[in-house]
């Protein structure tokens, strides 16, 4: 009997933002009138009533009428003619405020019930669970929403995983009742279906029609989980604007079915479907990391014991634009073929491809380095492509071992490369202020619930001097402000971030960060405040920057509770920029002694 199958449903929220209309508020500025209270005084005048006094007075109004108000009224027609602005009209103008909202299209999804089913061998079950899925757009241009089988965290695996051996994994498949027979493979599949009725806006109150979305490709039925993402749904236009928590502007269902045949061994079976939109509607196909590579004619790796990827010295710009989805729904794991280590990677809001997860590599001493595998070359004004690094174990010591807190000093030494293994250590960004929960093994990291990919994004990694950073075996050379290094320890293709107080376009830890809403500041050499829930957004999917801690003093300090990450921007002749943060701060510019041993994240060139 097959016991407790389960099919959880993996959301993953894609934001394209555009700019779009605009909102004005007008402040308008009552006018105040103030009354003036005229005096009247009683003049007692004595009139002769003579013709010369008549005379004269005649003569004296026709003077004054020639001499002063004729001018006057010249005068002030001149004056009314010229351009003038009214006091109310400049008041009103200098406090006029205008709010431009940006345009998204969002997915949600909600379990209605919950994907899991009890069946014996020989049997079948339909309308397994139900997930809603909603989409919301704040403007009428459309959307189309992508589908793909994810088992294992891995995208385009469409089976249900054995907890037995990947042997008995149950693949996609159609359930044909007319033609099952005793030795039929098991198979699973999924559907959608367009959801219809009401939503209540929220600012008026009023009933809107919840339009359905267009259920494409025969997903209305029954059909095989896709390997590649493939069109499931799509709306041409957004439908109309209804949103709170609960309501969105439109949703379709998904659920599953499964037929179990006679011969399949008790066990759990597992797998997912991830989703992905794109905004506005587009009738392109998605271009994952996966269909960037192959189109730009790159070859996998089959690494012995672990997998098929492609390499981390693959990666260019051309493939990192290619990719259209971002966070989660791009992650991919590529190969470092110096050492066969593996590397989450991922495109995210700020534009760029980075490593979501540390550096792990042993610089090996008997190898001299070449630009085909390595970051170097990268001179300010031209590409060396002979460049090379051979290290130099005079001064340099490299892959020191941490015994519990004790390492080797480093002290001193700002000019020259040293690097530290942990060792196999991983930290559970739990969502706690306090110190992040340290595993000694992956088997120890999955035994406490966790996911080997969530596992994986916990690693510390390796821990490096400034000079081992930049690839360089003495950087005493390098002593101008904001100058970037040329060279790093990242593989091909990749290098370090820059870090710019004064060029916010150069500090991408700082752009980072700002674009996923951590921090309002993107540069500066002060603390940075989080905002609100910045301090668990920074160590989650999909940033997963680890509090790895650092090495000074003989000592690895701080794991667990501060992150360390190096740039490739100088700061003085013996120190560098980097970022640093822990539960209450962030450090996007600062600057330390050389031979501190950080970690590394590198993005793609």
């Amino acid at each position: 009997m097959i016991k407790h199958l389960a099919v959880p449903f993996l959301l993953i929220p894609i934001n394209i933002v555009a700019p779009h209309g605009g909102v004005v508020v007008i402040i308008y500025i009552s006018e105040v009138k103030m009354g003036h209270r005229t005096t009247k005084t009683n003049h007692k005048v004595k009139v002769h009533k003579t013709v010369s006094y008549r005379i004269d007075f005649f003569y004296y109004a026709f003077c004054n009428i020639l001499i002063v108000i004729i001018p006057l009224v010249i005068i002030s027609a001149l004056l009314l003619s010229l351009p003038h602005s009214s006091a109310n009209d400049s008041i009103a103008s200098s406090d006029e405020l205008t709010l431009t909202l940006s345009s998204s299209c969002t997915l949600r999804s909600e379990v209605e019930k919950a994907h899991t089913a009890t069946l014996n061998s020989g049997q079948y079950e339909g309308e397994i669970g139900t997930t809603r899925v909603n989409t919301y757009c704040n403007d009428n241009n459309g959307y189309s929403i992508y589908a793909i089988g994810s088992s294992n965290n891995v995208d385009g695996n469409t089976d249900l995983v054995s907890n037995i051996n990947d042997n008995y994994n149950i693949s996609t498949g159609l359930y044909n009742s007319s033609t099952i027979t005793p030795s039929s493979p098991s198979t699973w599949s999924m559907k959608l279906t367009a959801g219809t009725g009401t939503g209540i806006n929220p600012d008026t109150g009023a009933s809107v029609v919840l339009t359905p979305p267009n259920i494409v490709n025969g997903f209305n039925n029954y059909s095989l989980v896709p390997s590649t993402y493939t069109l499931v749904a799509s709306r041409s236009s957004a439908t109309d604007l209804s949103s709170n928590t609960d309501v969105t502007g439109s949703y379709f269902t998904t659920t599953y079915d499964i037929y179990a045949s006679s011969y399949q061994p008790a066990g759990t079976y597992s797998g997912k479907v991830k989703y992905a939109i794109l905004h506005p509607y587009s009738n392109s196909n998605i271009v994952d990391f996966s269909n960037a590579f192959a189109r730009a004619g790159k070859e996998p790796v089959t690494i012995p014991g672990s997998g098929v990827y492609y390499k981390m010295q693959d990666m260019n710009t051309a493939i990192c634009n290619a990719v259209n989805i971002y966070n989660e729904a791009s992650a991919i794991q590529l190969v470092d073929i110096r050492d066969n280590n593996t590397y989450w990677v991922s495109k995210l809001e700020d534009g760029h491809c980075w490593m979501t997860q540390n550096l792990d590599f042993d610089i090996d001493t008997t190898k001299t380095y070449t630009h085909n595998d390595t970051d170097l070359g990268w001179d300010p004004n031209s590409f060396d492509s002979n460049a090379t690094w051979k290290p130099d174990t005079t001064n340099g010591k490299y892959n020191l071992p941490v015994n519990g807190t004790s390492v080797p000093n480093w002290s001193n030494q700002n000019t020259y490369p040293y690097s530290a293994d942990p060792g196999d250590v991983y930290y559970y960004t739990s969502n706690s202020n306090d110190n992040d929960i340290k595993y000694n093994s992956l088997s120890e990291c999955i035994a406490a619930d966790h996911t080997e990919g969530d596992c994986k994004h916990y690693h510390a990694g390796n821990y490096y001097n400034w000079t081992a950073a930049i690839a360089s075996n003495n950087s005493s050379s390098l002593t101008t402000q904001y100058a970037n290094a040329p060279n790093s320890i990242c593989p091909k293709g990749w290098r370090l971030p820059y870090t710019d107080i004064i060029d916010n376009s150069h500090n991408e830890f700082g752009r980072l960060l700002y674009d996923y809403n951590i921090t309002n500041n993107i540069a500066g050499s002060g603390d940075i405040g989080y905002k609100t829930g910045g301090f668990n957004t920074i160590r989650v999917s999909p940033l997963w920057f680890v509090r790895s801690g650092s090495i000074h003093d003989y000592t690895l300090t701080s794991s667990g509770f501060w992150g360390s990450y190096w740039s490739n921007t100088v700061e003085d002749e013996l120190r560098a920029y980097d970022l640093v943060f822990n539960d209450s701060r962030i450090l996007l510019t600062f600057n330390y002694n050389r031979y501190y041993g950080w970690s590394v994240r590198c993005l793609a060139r």
